[in-house]
């Protein structure tokens, strides 16, 4: 199941609920088959996951097929270098609620330079957490009490991929 409709509202999707703590795998910036020759093997980061969210730059519906294949909730948007289909498919940004933590998706835009604050800018309400990609950076970063994460990039020349955990109505990330 992929998670994302059309436009935007603060009223965030409601995700697991439960006392577990949740791991969500963070992928971006994939860009098969322009940069990279295959699809990464994530099987071993998804099966240790409950939860899969993707902020774009796929390029092609086949990686999002990939990620959807492993029977986990996908939570996607499309970012600037995806195909007419996942722009047509996928939303530009969205926000879900995973157990009291209200969580936004965005692929990101411009230069690396204050993207975290032009990231929030696209959100018009308060949120725990902002997850991001575009700029092939790394970011995990706690600014005024709100988690910035971009899980960076899988198809470059330091390749990463993110984790975060929450328990408790708390947010955190590891790259």
């Amino acid at each position: 199941m992929v998670i994302g409709l059309k436009g935007f509202a603060c009223n965030a999707n409601p995700l697991f609920k439960g006392e577990a703590i949740l791991k969500i795998l963070v992928v971006s910036d994939i860009h098969y088959p322009d940069r990279r020759a295959d699809i990464p093997d994530l099987s071993s980061f998804i099966e240790k996951s409950d939860l899969i969210f993707a902020t774009g730059d796929f390029t092609c519906a086949e990686v999002l097929d990939y990620l959807k294949s492993f029977k986990k909730q996908v939570v996607a948007v499309h970012g600037n270098a995806d195909d007419p289909f996942l722009k047509t498919t996928l939303p530009e940004n969205l926000t879900v609620e995973v157990k009291n933590v209200k969580i936004g998706l965005y692929h990101g835009s411009g230069t690396p330079i204050r993207i975290a604050s032009r990231v929030k800018n696209i959100f018009d309400c308060q949120l725990d957490a902002y997850i991001f990609g575009h700029t092939h950076i790394p970011l995990n970063k706690l600014i005024n009490g709100k988690l910035f994460f971009n899980p960076g990039t899988i198809s470059g020349f330091r390749s990463s991929l993110g984790m975060l955990y929450i328990d408790s109505g708390n947010i955190r990330g590891e790259i």
